[in-house]
């Protein structure tokens, strides 16, 4: 196995881990056995473990969510848009989802490192101030923006939640209706 391999096959199986046993319940042994490599080559390529989780757990999950921005088909009325991004989490890969659902256990608290949600938390009201600016194209008036823009973001949180954490489906008709409801509630006039 050269070390792109494993390297990614420590990436892997850290997901798996820290998605099973949370943060402090994962030890770098543990990472280092199932990846089938030693503790020292482990620490070659991560200097301890909340290097290895804010790798996982952060930066590939900005990488996966890029990569999703990327493919999402522009010069289609807004709602097409939202719609794509909520269809692109039904169809992560195992890995992927793993990625996301991890990041989203440290957004909400329930696992990780202080450094780690500090920074998801940081990308996080970022990403509601590009939403706020995306959102302005459905919405001209200045009061009702910051709370059009709170409740869009919260339904399709809900939804991303559902699929990714819950794995539940929602129906493509359930998606449609609550996004176009949002969007048809503020059309510029």
């Amino acid at each position: 196995m050269d070390k792109p391999d494993i390297k990614e096959t420590i990436k892997r199986k850290a997901v798996e881990i820290f998605s099973e046993k949370g943060f402090h319940g994962t030890t770098i042994r543990e990472i280092a056995k199932e990846a089938g490599c030693s503790v020292p080559m482990l620490y070659y390529y991560y200097n301890n473990k909340n290097s290895l989780f804010e790798e996982v757990c952060y930066n590939e999950f900005i990488l996966l969510i890029e990569r999703l921005n990327a493919s999402v088909t522009l010069n289609v009325p807004l709602a097409d848009i939202y719609y794509q991004a909520v269809k692109q989490r039904m169809e992560l890969n195992d890995y992927d989802k793993g990625v996301y659902k991890l990041s989203m256990k440290v957004w909400l608290g329930f696992d990780g490192s202080k450094e780690v949600r500090d920074k998801i938390v940081k990308w996080e009201n970022n990403r509601l101030e590009r939403t706020k600016r995306i959102l302005a194209k459905a919405c001209d008036d200045p009061e009702v923006l910051p709370v059009f823009s709170n409740i869009m973001v919260r339904i399709l949180e809900n939804m991303m939640e559902k699929i990714i954490l819950l794995d539940e489906k929602i129906s493509d008709g359930e998606i449609r209706n609550e996004i176009n409801f949002m969007m048809e509630s503020v059309k510029k006039k």
